[in-house]
């Protein structure tokens, strides 16, 4: 779709607003029943008063224009005019009707309504106005007129009644409206009056504080767009598929600060001067260094500077080349005047709503797009002048404290050309800005190095391009990154500097880890050897490390494991903590990839608790991500899974996303993101889960972080396996499986190809299950690896699906026997739900049923309620083909509510029906429902005593307290509590609480 012409760019839907359309709903009802209502819509200009309006009435309309609507309008020269915005309400009313209604209308006030529209004499025949009385009592008959006809008005049809820009609006009119607002709530009347909310007059204070002193009032105080409201609303202008890249975001927001008119007239500045553009079917845009001010907004500045006094527009000037905020003192410096003359301007500029006072001493301009309007009238020679004198000033008044003004004195500078002061300072702030992980402003001020440095003919340092570099690679820019790590290299090797050119190559290796694994091992391998001929043993360590996560990734974590491990002795031994916790770090991920995930979770967590103390890190980050991963159900199918609760996990992913936000790395957001994702669907909460997935995924394919974009797309397709939505599983898990194998990355390849054969399988082309199977795992020896394990244990279900069981037998056996990192066979739902349903193939039903028992235990001892259900339904079909026919309907109600619990966390619609069906289907049919089995079911299966037993629970009694009341042994209570556990696939008591609360018992009780 492209852009007509720029009128429209407009938005198609309202943003950021929603919250009051529900409101109005109920308003509407209230006013069609006789109960009037007054609503006022505040805010600055632009922030979409109107707008709001339009949605009123378009709301109106799609209920079939229950209200009539009247509306009035007050413009700028209306403030000397009495009764304008009255008068434009009763014309639009006599508009509308024939003679005979208007005639209905007006009634006996006629004569007085006449003097103030006298066109009422040439539309009711014989009208005449009345004689002439006292002013104050003309006033008082007036007002009641106007109040009577409107109220006819209404009882014709109910009314929508609309003031606009009330702040405009002369004192008759405001007085009149607030006697009339007094009659409304007995009137089908909806008054909606709107205004801005910074140029609130006497006249028209008192009216609103009088109508919220009588609590006449509905306030709809409208304030600026949020940072993710303006991204939908700019996707909603272009019809973008996908969420608006970040960098123009970055780039728009701050200059429109979320007032919707700012950015619909920035964006239509944008087009109009190809600026952004569509081509190939989407919109692009090109590099927004400098943004020109659209003409509607500057002529709107240009407008309120006009009215201001000579000096003041001399000081506006200077506040604007100083920047957004600016300081009295330096300020008053640069401009001359005294401290009571510069006082008196800066209230001259208040007044005029082009800037507001944050604090005794610092100033701002009320709008970016204010300042930067101003900033654009001057010549380039007058700011360069300027902007050398604000930052020869600021070194004069702030020489005991330079440190705290190292921006503005690099920004000054480089506006100035002067380049001697341009390179120092920038070069300050950009080491400065990597230190607090505001990567945005290292590149920003790098470059500006950059360039400073090319105007004085300066060689800069290789580390110079190397920080631009790191900070890039944060952001996600990854052609940007690479060339500045290559120029990096370049002088480090032409300098003859080894640990700079040891650092580059590392540098390399890491970027590419994110998209090529052959070729970041080979920077990694050419590191090593950089490192070897050093002989320095911390270069030596974290080459170890670099090699032996490309090794893991590759598919060999064994041998990168050993690595592992001799990077961190050697850490250990020179005490270099920090390069400790990163490479447990590094440990905590070769493990899980390995399958070992007890081991995984230990070095996780001592990375967090090493690294912790230095501060927000990406390290710290992924540690707290990767603990997630390996301590829930999800990622850990085909092993042992060390059991954590969901509220550790959501701990550990808030804090994640936390220092991801806070040092501004895309890429560790994205992957905290679908991390979570995976962890929370582990514990049944699938609609957030798949919320959060995509976020990490667009995150990633915003960023082109193609092992991100896997994992994001893996996370859902694994989701969608779950919610045996095969469908769309494979449009998640199709492409994956191909950016995988792209990225030659063992890990994908065989986690996606798994998940992908099973897909295949659910929608019954097991053929194409088999031959993704083919693809996703090297050779038929033991599985060395997590992926593996995975891979392998798909191979189990497909025998099964194939009706070889004696196969999918001996694979889970041996997948079971050889869980990495535990001593002894441990419970694996999965694995061990696999073996029951191959020894129910084979009719070996006493084994069967030891082995669902175990999976049973194992899924509700790490609540798995994805796990669980089918469980029960396996144990279901085997207590019927053993006869047992009470033991089959306890699992089936069991599995049902455990079915109904996870398609509640699912929003309403086909995903959910979807789930539901399918799931219910493949459950092994029940026998007829009895009239109190169904009363029975209505609670998870649990019989009346069971149900006590949970009321008590949820009373916070403990075992001993409810056998005294039921008068039953304590043992008793332990094993109806543990059959309340089982049947509602819970795993604590305090569940069994919220259960019970939730199902109205203990109130029924």
């Amino acid at each position: 779709m492209a852009l007509a012409a720029e009128s429209a760019v407009v938005c198609p839907i309202l943003i950021g607003r929603e919250p009051y359309l529900v409101v109005l709903n109920r308003v509407a009802r209230d006013v069609a029943a006789g109960n009037g209502q007054i609503i006022s819509i505040a805010g600055e200009a632009g922030i979409g008063k109107s707008r709001l309006v339009s949605e009123i009435k378009r709301y109106n309309e799609a209920n079939g224009g229950a209200l009539q609507v009247v509306q009035g309008n007050c413009f700028e020269p209306d403030a000397s005019m009495p009764y304008a915005p009255i008068l434009d309400l009763i014309r639009t009313c006599i508009s509308a009707r024939s003679e005979e209604e208007l005639t209905a209308c007006v009634g006996i006030d006629g004569p007085e309504l006449v003097k103030l529209v006298p066109e009422l004499a040439s539309h009711i025949q014989g009208l005449t106005p009345s004689a002439a009385a006292e002013p104050d009592q003309e006033k008082r008959r007036l007002f009641n007129a106007l109040s009577q006809m409107l109220g006819r008005v209404a009882a014709q049809r109910p009314m929508l009644l609309v003031i606009e820009d009330l702040h405009w609006s002369d004192d008759t009119s405001l007085e009149f409206l607030t006697q009339f607002a007094r009659r409304v709530a007995a009137l089908p009347i909806l008054l909606v009056v709107t205004f801005r909310s910074d140029e609130v007059q006497p006249a028209l204070r008192r009216f609103v504080s009088a109508l919220d002193r009588e609590r006449l009032l509905l306030e709809w105080p409208l304030a600026r767009l949020r940072v993710d409201e303006v991204g939908a609303m700019i996707q909603a202008i272009f019809g973008l598929a996908t969420p608006v890249r970040s960098d123009t975001l970055d780039a728009i927001y701050p200059l429109t600060e979320g007032n919707p008119f700012f950015i619909e007239e920035v964006l239509k500045s944008l087009v109009s001067s190809g600026g952004i553009f569509f081509a190939d079917g989407a919109w692009e845009r090109k590099p927004i260094e400098e943004l020109s001010i659209p003409r509607s907004i500057h002529d709107s500045v240009q407008n309120r500077t006009e009215r201001l006094s000579g000096r003041a527009r001399q000081v506006l000037n200077l506040a604007a080349v100083t920047g957004r905020r600016f300081d009295f003192a330096l300020l008053q410096r640069i401009a001359g005047l005294e401290e009571s003359e510069l006082l008196a301007i800066i209230k001259e500029l208040i007044a005029a709503q082009l800037v507001v006072e944050e604090s005794a001493e610092r100033f701002a301009f009320r709008h970016a797009l204010t300042q930067q309007a101003i900033y654009s009238d001057l010549l380039v020679r007058e700011r360069r002048a300027l902007h050398r004198t604000i930052g020869d000033t600021i070194q004069q008044i702030y020489a005991n404290a330079l440190d705290a003004h190292l921006p503005d004195l690099a920004h000054h500078f480089f506006e100035a050309e002067a380049w001697d002061e341009a390179y120092y300072y920038a070069r300050r702030v950009a080491e400065s800005a990597g230190t607090l992980h505001a990567s945005a402003a290292v590149v920003q001020h790098a470059t500006r190095a950059l360039a400073a440095a090319q105007h004085l003919g300066v060689r800069p340092p290789a580390s110079l391009y190397g920080m631009r570099g790191t900070a890039r690679e944060t952001l996600g820019e990854f052609d940007g990154a690479r060339a500045d790590y290559e120029k990096a290299f370049d002088r480090s090797q032409a300098a003859h500097d080894g640990p700079g050119e040891w650092q580059s190559l590392i540098d390399l290796g890491f970027l590419w880890s994110g998209r090529d694994y052959e070729r970041a091992g080979s920077f990694f391998v050419r590191a090593t050897e950089v490192a070897e001929a050093l002989d320095d043993p911390a270069l030596r360590g974290r080459s170890l490390n670099r090699v032996g996560n490309w090794l893991v990734n590759t598919g060999r974590p064994r041998e990168g494991i050993e690595r592992h491990e001799r990077a961190l002795a050697m850490f250990e031994e020179i005490g270099d903590t920090p390069a400790v916790g990163e490479t447990h770090d590094l440990l905590g991920m070769a493990n899980g990839i390995f399958g070992d995930t007890v081991r995984a979770v230990h070095h996780s967590t001592r990375a967090i608790e090493l690294l912790r103390p230095f501060g927000p890190s990406a390290i710290v980050s992924s540690s707290l991500s990767s603990r997630v991963t390996y301590g829930t159900s999800n990622m850990n199918e085909a092993t042992y899974c060390p059991p954590r609760s969901l509220a550790e996990c959501e701990a550990d992913h808030a804090e994640a996303a936390a220092i991801a936000d806070a040092i501004g790395s895309r890429a560790e957001l994205s992957y905290c993101n679908w991390t979570g994702a995976s962890g929370l669907s582990s514990f049944g909460g699938f609609g957030v889960a798949i919320a959060q997935a995509t976020a990490g995924l667009r995150i990633a394919e915003d960023i082109g972080h193609k092992q991100w974009i896997v994992g994001g797309q893996f996370t859902l397709g694994q989701i969608y396996v779950l919610l045996l939505a095969p469908g769309l599983a494979i449009e998640q898990l199709a492409p994956a499986f191909a950016l995988a194998n792209e990225v030659r990355s063992k890990w994908w390849i065989g986690n996606v190809g798994a998940h992908l054969a099973l897909a295949y399988m659910l929608s019954g082309d097991r053929s194409r299950a088999h031959e993704v199977m083919d693809r996703s795992r090297d050779g038929d020896g033991p599985p060395e690896s997590l992926p593996e394990r995975r891979c392998v244990m798909a191979a189990a279900q497909l025998a099964l699906a194939d009706g070889q069981p004696a196969d999918a037998l001996r694979i889970a056996d041996e997948l079971i026997t050889t869980v990495p990192g535990v001593p002894q066979p441990s419970g694996t739902p999965r694995l061990h739900h696999i073996k029951g349903d191959a020894l129910i193939a084979m009719r070996r039903f006493a084994e069967a049923l030891e082995s669902l028992e175990e999976a049973k235990r194992a899924a509700i001892y790490r609540s798995s309620p994805a796990y669980l259900w089918p469980i029960h339904g396996s144990l279901a079909r085997l207590h019927q083909l053993a006869r047992r026919t009470d033991d089959a309907e306890r699992e089936l109600a069991a599995a049902r509510v455990i079915i109904a619990s996870i398609a509640a966390s699912l929003d309403a619609g086909e995903l959910r029906d979807q789930f539901v069906n399918a799931a219910f289907a493949s459950l092994p049919k029940a026998r007829a429902v009895t009239a109190s089995r169904a009363a029975k079911e209505a609670f998870g299966g649990l019989t009346a005593r069971e149900r006590e037993v949970a009321v008590l629970v949820a009373r916070g009694c403990s075992n001993r307290e409810i056998a005294d009341q039921l008068v039953l042994g304590e043992r008793t209570i332990e094993t109806h509590v543990g059959n309340v556990l089982s049947k509602l696939g819970f795993s604590s008591r305090a569940q069994i609480a919220a259960w019970a609360v939730e199902k109205g018992l203990t109130t029924a009780s």
